[in-house]
């Protein structure tokens, strides 16, 4: 009788544990194409776009400008937000790569010929990333600007970007081919 009651009050809290885990469970829905495009550009860069502003900011020819026309405290206060804005961008850069990284693995991992040479590269991009971002970063940070430095940078993540946009393109076409033998078979 009491391996019974045992028996029965276990099925019970068991019961009531599934229960809850399925009334817990997130509803998911499938995404429009819209909502899916909007959730792939959200790897793309999103502040690379901004360097010509950025450039421009800390070009040299804009500091003789303000040094030709503005007093010496409004040159101070355009220079701190200047290199403030920078550093921004670089934390954006940062971002931006890290986001295109997450999205190459991803691919990577969907391509079926995924040679060692691209890790490699990949990998390599990488590696000069973090190094070239430390060193703008601690320029920055002892208030020099470093346009040549910050150029190359952001060339790094443009070229990534283009990287992953031809991997993706290959892997589209692969996927085409394959969608079109298996129509025809």
């Amino acid at each position: 009788m009491t391996t019974m009651i045992i028996f029965v009050g276990m099925a019970l809290v068991l019961l009531l544990a599934l229960l809850w885990l399925m009334r817990e469970r997130p509803q998911t829905r499938e995404l429009t194409g819209a909502e899916l495009k909007s959730r792939i550009e959200e790897l793309f860069p999103l502040h690379l776009k901004y360097f010509a502003q950025v450039r421009q900011a800390l070009s040299p020819a804009d500091q003789q400008y303000l040094k030709e026309r503005a007093s010496r405290r409004i040159q101070r206060q355009a220079r701190a937000e200047r290199l403030d804005v920078a550093r921004r961008f670089l934390d954006g850069l940062r971002d931006d790569f890290f986001r295109l990284e997450r999205l190459g693995r991803a691919v990577a991992a969907l391509s079926p010929a995924v040679s060692r040479s691209q890790e490699a590269e990949r990998l390599w991009l990488a590696l000069r990333f973090r190094i070239l971002h430390r060193i703008v970063w601690l320029r920055l940070a002892i208030g020099g600007v470093s346009l040549p430095q910050l150029t190359r940078l952001t060339e790094l993540v443009g070229n990534l970007a283009a990287q992953i946009e031809a991997s993706m393109a290959a892997l589209e076409e692969v996927s085409m081919s394959r969608l079109r033998s298996g129509l025809s078979a």
